[in-house]
């Protein structure tokens, strides 16, 4: 959305890795970081990161991470509580990007656990 906003071309299937450029500042560094502690690889996270402060600065870092986290425990805690996915804008904004990720051959079971 606030790419949206800001008139930004963000493409989101540089989430999938390869060589797509997001179009986000500085996004394959932060997509390296998140992706590495999203696997919880000490030797992936310590490269990213040195990556990323190079690119953001120490700063930077730390308001990545702060986002990876927040995100994080906000996804789970709504999975945990079973609060369901509101119906109308925010479902439909789910299942667009769903679709732009190349995930539309997936049952709605299966996209609900990636």
């Amino acid at each position: 959305m606030s790419g949206q906003i800001s008139g930004a071309q963000i493409d989101l299937k540089a989430v999938n890795g390869g060589a797509v450029d997001s179009g986000v500042a500085h996004g394959a560094e932060l997509l390296a970081f998140a992706d590495a502690v999203m696997a919880r690889d000490a030797d992936a996270i310590a490269r990213s990161r040195n990556e990323l402060e190079r690119a953001l600065g120490v700063g930077g870092v730390s308001e990545a991470a702060a986002v990876i986290a927040m995100f994080n425990v906000v996804d789970r805690v709504a999975d945990a509580t079973g609060i369901p996915i509101d119906d109308g804008f925010t479902r439909d904004m789910r299942y667009s990007i769903g679709s732009e990720l190349g995930m539309d051959h997936l049952t709605p079971e299966q996209r609900a656990n990636r």
